[in-house]
């Protein structure tokens, strides 16, 4: 286990950050070229127009897919939403914010427990929806590519190692959050010691690899074809 462990949570994460910063910075490189008009990833609004408005309101809240399709436009975006949810959560991971907690008078660890629970069963079901869509309808089937089953299995993956994690076994909390601490400061601790914490990593750090080079980086790129349309 300490074999697997020192793989998954000292070799990996410095190759997991160079591969997705190297591919992150491509993929904006390539962006940033597209045909005139001139994009930006944060557009000024435009005096006396609600451009920048428009960028937001189409990248947050998917209009075109409103109109196009309703029911997969509900699970789209019931996923995205708890997904959301689902990463602010895991910011308390790496930190915590007491003072926050205290001053709006709610117990972080309830809170988390009960939104962390539902969010992780939600998505499950919201994520496994899409996947069935994708194999069932002929004329989506047609132009799934294989990226994009690796994509939706590895977010299945990690959803249901998240949910195993959390449901099935206990997590330790501050042991987590003293080796993201240590890793942060380049300390190459070794990680928890639990099966399901240790697959729930190194599926989070394959996805993050992935992520430069698949259709799921659509939420940075969007803010750049986003202005292009709201500016024609």
């Amino acid at each position: 286990m300490q074999e697997v462990a020192f793989l998954v949570g000292v070799i990996l994460p410095p190759v997991t950050l160079m591969v997705l910063v190297g591919g992150l910075i491509v993929r904006l490189r390539y962006w940033w070229k597209l045909p005139t008009p001139k994009l930006t990833l944060f557009p000024a609004p435009e005096p006396g127009s609600d451009h920048f408005l428009g960028v937001l309101k189409a990248s947050f809240f998917f209009p075109g897919l409103f109109q196009g399709d309703r029911t997969l436009w509900f699970f789209a975006w019931v996923f995205h939403a708890m997904l959301a949810l689902i990463l602010i959560g895991h910011a308390r991971v790496v930190t915590d914010f007491p003072a926050l907690w205290a001053a709006l008078g709610v117990n972080a660890d309830t809170m988390s427990a009960a939104t962390g629970g539902g969010a992780g069963i939600i998505i499950l079901l919201a994520a496994a929806l899409l996947l069935v869509r994708r194999i069932s309808i002929p004329r989506v089937r047609e132009i799934t590519q294989a990226g994009d089953y690796l994509a939706l299995f590895l977010l299945l993956a990690i959803i249901l190692s998240g949910d195993a994690m959390r449901f099935l076994g206990h997590f330790e909390l501050e042991q987590t959050r003293g080796y993201f601490a240590g890793l942060i400061r380049l300390q190459a601790p070794l990680p928890p010691l639990k099966g399901w914490f240790l697959l729930h990593f190194l599926l989070g750090q394959s996805l993050l690899m992935y992520l430069s080079f698949s259709k799921l980086l659509h939420f940075g790129g969007i803010f750049f074809t986003q202005t292009a349309l709201q500016r024609r």
